[in-house]
């Protein structure tokens, strides 16, 4: 048996045992039950804890990095953007028959933060691309695939060293129509992406469509639920 524990950091009240929440990001109530407090492989159960304590929640799948739940009057923190990778390579699965062992990988994986998922912008092609600062993430995802969830996977490498994100949105990006050396994609909260194969072909499009207003890091999502495979 594996489960997933979400690491949370009391930052001020006091939180109990079986208490009630909302979740800033989704809206929903939430039972925070079984919290832990982890030390190596220990764990044991938590009746309180105070302002500064981190705490273990039992995680399937409600709570992602940069999350706020609170009890009371409405509270959200900023969340932790999301950094413009570098590395780009689709992730394939060459055994039809792993689709459902697969397709929980990359979900969970990307609900760790362990990697960047972004999809095509054409729906027909639903192969997800990982998205990474560096190559040893790539490897990290593809032994975790074979050694956690049975999959064997292969890499299609992308020929792309730069990621914007194009705060304008679609209908500004569509208009603007095709663009040299670029491809557009979307992360995992359907928000577009550019991706370009160097530094100057980003300074150019930057320098001849300012409308598109790209940024480095992505925009803060409130109220919304990720994309899954």
């Amino acid at each position: 048996h594996r489960d997933r524990v979400a690491f949370i950091r009391v930052c001020t009240g006091r939180f109990e045992k079986d208490m009630t929440v909302s979740h800033a990001r989704t809206g929903k109530t939430v039972r925070l039950s079984r919290p832990q407090k982890l030390f190596a492989q220990d764990r044991d159960s938590i009746e309180t804890a105070y302002p500064g304590d981190i705490i273990g929640l039992n995680n399937p799948g409600v709570f992602a990095i940069g999350d706020t739940i609170y009890n009371g009057k409405k509270l959200e923190y900023e969340g932790i953007p999301c950094f413009s990778p570098e590395i780009f390579a689709y992730l394939r699965n060459p055994n039809p028959s792993k689709f459902k062992q697969f397709r929980k990988g990359v979900n969970e994986l990307r609900e760790e933060g362990a990697v960047q998922i972004m999809y095509s912008a054409d729906e027909a092609k639903r192969d997800p691309i990982l998205a990474a600062v560096g190559q040893l993430q790539l490897e990290v995802v593809q032994f975790r695939m074979q050694n956690e969830y049975g999959v064997e996977t292969n890499l299609e490498m992308l020929p792309f060293t730069v990621a914007r994100w194009v705060n304008s949105g679609w209908d500004v990006l569509k208009k603007v129509g095709r663009l040299f050396n670029t491809v557009a994609v979307k992360d995992s909260w359907g928000r577009p992406v550019l991706l370009f194969k160097n530094e100057w072909n980003c300074q150019q499009v930057e320098s001849e469509h300012p409308e598109l207003n790209l940024n480095t890091t992505a925009p803060v999502v409130s109220g919304q639920e990720p994309e899954s495979l």
